[in-house]
């Protein structure tokens, strides 16, 4: 799909009304274009920011007054009802109201699928690895140069594991790294990031769409492991992952 084409799509891809085949082609389209990656990642800090502002206003005074007339008649006058224009009024702004809630406010971010979505989004990609490497000398440099953070790379060379490389990925406007290893016949991919960077919750330990995703910490930063292999197999690599890392980031002893 060519630029002109998949730009009329990127606002309903923003809104998740795309379906899966049309989304995976603009989000593979996205990481090989910086115009529209760039023009993706401020409409949704944009969004960011219109869902964290204090979006109140006040009542227009007419309609103040007669809520407030209302909320003074007398106990046998409320039993006869409100009149047809009041009540017309009220149920027109309740309607709106949840109309403009339920449609217009972006929606909070769902990270596992985000998660899904970019080891998909990678096995269908012609260049799942930007830097392929089973040496963490070569790795973690390449990636200390491409964000603003320099994560944990183990090398894990044992118990049938192999750090293939990594590439940066997206989840929402944040970059991260993406470790990707190989174990056995299956790939396990490793999204690392700083503690607190993400402004959505760090997932519980998942499945999704015939994915586990398993979550760890390793001193400053967060990481979550998603492949198909099967829970406790990947259980067992996220226990070595973590000591690995965890081990690697502790200062040395004299």
């Amino acid at each position: 799909m060519t630029h002109d084409e998949v730009q009329p799509l990127l606002d309903a891809y923003l809104d998740d009304e795309l379906d899966l085949a049309t989304g995976l082609i603009v989000q593979a389209h996205l990481r090989e274009c910086p115009q529209c990656s760039a023009w993706l990642t401020e409409r949704r800090a944009v969004l960011g920011r219109v869902h964290a502002a204090p979006l109140r206003y006040p009542l227009p005074a007419p309609l103040e007054a007669r809520v407030r007339a209302q909320l003074r008649w007398p106990r046998h006058r409320q039993a006869l009802g409100v009149p047809w224009s009041g009540a017309l009024a009220a149920g027109l702004l309740v309607a709106i109201g949840g109309f403009l809630l339920g449609h217009s406010w972006p929606r909070p971010p769902d990270l596992r699928a985000e998660l899904v979505s970019a080891s998909v989004r990678a096995a269908l990609s012609a260049h799942p690895i930007e830097v392929l490497s089973s040496d963490h000398h070569t790795v973690k440099p390449w990636l200390s140069g491409q964000l603003p953070f320099s994560p944990p790379v183990p090398e894990l060379s044992g118990q049938d594991d192999a750090l293939l490389g990594a590439r940066v990925d997206y989840l929402g406007s944040i970059r991260v790294a993406a470790l990707v290893y190989q174990h056995g016949h299956h790939q396990v991919n490793v999204y690392v990031w700083p503690r607190g960077a993400m402004r959505a919750a760090v997932p519980d330990d998942s499945q999704v769409d015939g994915y586990q995703l398993l979550t760890t910490q390793a001193g400053a930063f967060t990481a979550v492991m998603v492949s198909d292999l099967s829970a406790a197999e990947l259980d067992a690599f996220r226990e070595r992952w973590r000591a690995t890392a965890t081990a690697s980031a502790a200062p040395p002893t004299n």
